[in-house]
């Protein structure tokens, strides 16, 4: 599906002009702090008091895979997205973040050369890979109420259309199943290790809340088809040979860059029986929405001396 202009992807555009809020995978704020009182020097001066840390989120180890081989926890995740047609970008997770839980399904070593036994592969000069299947699921974030499985927290903005026209509405996102991952560890002359992981899952958005001008605008259940195929691809790669380890695991956290496809919409119907969906699948559906999400450390609280709990809310980068 692919329509209208390519995002460039070095960068994501500057936030954009309309209503629909579109994207991923997967969200996008800056930490978040509960406010607390301040204190004053001597001089009368209020001193800002540090925010004190947010509790473990409870649905962290809440989904399960059958055969799993190990539930890993949960992470937040923020981001950005392009939208292609309105030469804009969306910013997700605002002022809640989203939360990604984590397994691991499968897990599968070899070495190249294979005439190489597996676990003399580095020391005679052959090159180790390691591969691991993941499956992620966004969980309640224990921040925003009333939310469900596979939901990210509703995203509201108010944007321009056609350059000058103020429309905001309030973006639902959904995943249609678990996200799939694949995460394949290199590792050759003894030290030096890469990491390279792949995400790709199926979304679909919701608008409600819509209001042009102020005013508000009836639009029905108004929502993306479900997508045949994958609509969300990321990749993340990763240096562990580095002091301190830089780019992406899933372990670490890290950027996940990639793309989105925003499918049709349909059931969008206004206050006189008018179908407003040839409209926003015009104006905003296609193919190749550049897509930046950036997720946290894993927090395991499962795992005995597991790190990194409660999790980070990490910074969105364009």
């Amino acid at each position: 599906m692919r329509v209208g202009r390519t995002a460039t992807p070095r960068s994501l555009l500057r936030p954009g002009r309309w209503l629909t809020m579109v994207c991923l995978a997967l969200a996008a704020a800056g930490t978040l702090t509960s406010a607390a009182p301040a204190s004053t020097d001597r001089t009368g001066r209020a001193v800002p008091q540090a925010a004190a840390p947010r509790p473990t989120p409870p649905a962290c180890s809440a989904f399960h895979v059958p055969g799993e081989l190990q539930q890993l926890g949960c992470a937040y995740v923020v981001g950005y997205a392009n939208v292609n047609k309105l030469n804009g970008a969306v910013l997700l997770g605002v002022p809640d973040p989203g939360l990604a839980s984590v397994v691991i399904t499968a897990n599968r070593s070899f070495c190249v050369p294979s005439t190489i036994p597996l676990a003399l592969c580095v020391p005679r000069g052959g090159v180790r890979h390691t591969v691991t299947d993941y499956k992620f699921m966004l969980e309640p974030n224990g921040i925003t109420p009333d939310m469900r499985e596979g939901e990210f927290p509703p995203a509201a903005q108010t944007l321009l259309t056609f350059g000058f026209m103020p429309v905001s509405a309030k973006m639902h996102l959904r995943l249609v199943g678990p996200i799939s991952g694949t995460a394949e560890t290199t590792q050759a002359n003894g030290q030096h290790t890469l990491v390279s992981t792949t995400l790709s899952g199926k979304v679909t958005i919701q608008l409600t809340d819509v209001e042009v001008n102020g005013v508000p605008m009836n639009t029905g259940v108004c929502h993306t088809l479900d997508p045949e195929e994958d609509n969300l691809r990321l990749s993340g790669s990763g240096d562990n040979s580095t002091i301190p380890p830089s780019g992406y695991t899933v372990a670490r956290g890290g950027p996940l860059v990639g793309t989105t496809d925003i499918p049709p919409f349909t059931d969008c119907v206004g206050d006189d029986g008018e179908d407003l969906t040839p409209l926003f699948t015009a104006s905003v559906s296609g193919p190749g929405n550049y897509t930046k999400m950036i997720q946290g450390n894993l927090c395991s609280p499962d795992i005995s001396g597991a790190n990194g709990c409660p999790p980070v809310i990490p910074e969105p980068q364009r």
